[in-house]
């Protein structure tokens, strides 16, 4: 990654490689393992990886490590750094998988905690015609009269199991970092907004719950003058790269339904055979 690269789903924000970054933030405070902040920035370090500043809500700079995995780099770069971003501008990095039934003109995302297979899910629901609108990190902003989910990649990282399950050799896929056994399958996806239309929930023994997203957009934390603490970032555990929004402080005003998006999922939903679009390695 050389020059200034966009950020997915954040227009005018942009991912910049550079020489160094300081080891501390002045007047920061600590932010989790390994991280600080400071009203507009949020600063960490992932051993073996890199160093990451989010600044302002604008601009990601880092500094890989030697011998730093491009693919992990990757994960953090597009996970904690872009959540961070979209923390800082008053908007929700909400953890799920977002998608567009056929025929319809609003999302749902989809949530829930670990093992509850949303990746997957989202896999097969795209094969069944649905489109991506983002997966991992959902960035949702408030346009006044309802909320909003843009699009992030067109592609979702899977386990190998969910693969295996549908008989599909992973060799020609993308693989997301070398010490994860997990790779990108490309979907058809959005390259625009859409309304966030409900929040559905999965959990791992099979129930779940809906919030409808007209109804209580309203209540989630998205603040057009956001507090100084808003803007420091969100206090939250790294996973693969993605948020654990269960640890932004909860001065963020963060509705219980969101506070709950976190996880990643292993389970197996039914075919993907048909929707795998190799992709070659770089």
């Amino acid at each position: 990654m050389n020059g200034d690269e966009p950020v997915p789903g954040i227009p005018g924000a942009f991912i910049r490689r550079v020489g160094e970054l300081p080891a501390t933030l002045p007047e920061g405070e600590a932010a989790g393992f390994a991280a600080e902040a400071r009203p507009g920035q949020l600063l960490f370090v992932v051993e073996g990886t890199g160093r990451f500043r989010a600044t302002g809500g604008a601009l990601i700079e880092f500094v890989a490590d030697p011998g730093a995995d491009e693919g992990k780099l990757r994960l953090f770069l597009l996970g904690t750094a872009r959540g961070a971003l979209i923390h800082q501008r008053g908007e929700l990095p909400l953890h799920a998988a977002t998608l567009v039934p056929p025929g319809r003109n609003a999302a749902i995302a989809i949530c829930g905690p670990s093992g509850a297979g949303k990746s997957t899910l989202a896999a097969e629901l795209s094969r069944r015609g649905w489109v991506l609108v983002a997966d991992d990190t959902t960035r949702i902003t408030w346009n006044g009269g309802e909320a909003v989910a843009w699009p992030s990649r067109d592609s979702i990282k899977l386990w190998r199991d969910a693969f295996e399950s549908s008989g599909i050799d992973v060799s020609r896929l993308e693989r997301v970092a070398r010490d994860l056994d997990k790779y990108y399958v490309r979907v058809p996806a959005r390259d625009t907004p859409v309304k966030l239309g409900a929040i559905a929930e999965l959990a791992a023994d099979g129930s779940g719950s809906r919030q409808d997203g007209a109804r209580d957009a309203q209540h989630l934390p998205i603040d057009p003058h956001p507090t100084a603490r808003h803007a420091a970032g969100p206090r939250a555990h790294r996973r693969e790269g993605g948020l654990d929004l269960r640890h932004v402080p909860p001065s963020r005003r963060t509705n219980r339904d969101a506070r709950r998006t976190c996880g990643h999922g292993r389970s197996a939903n039914g075919p993907l055979t048909s929707l795998v679009a190799p992709v070659r390695r770089s």
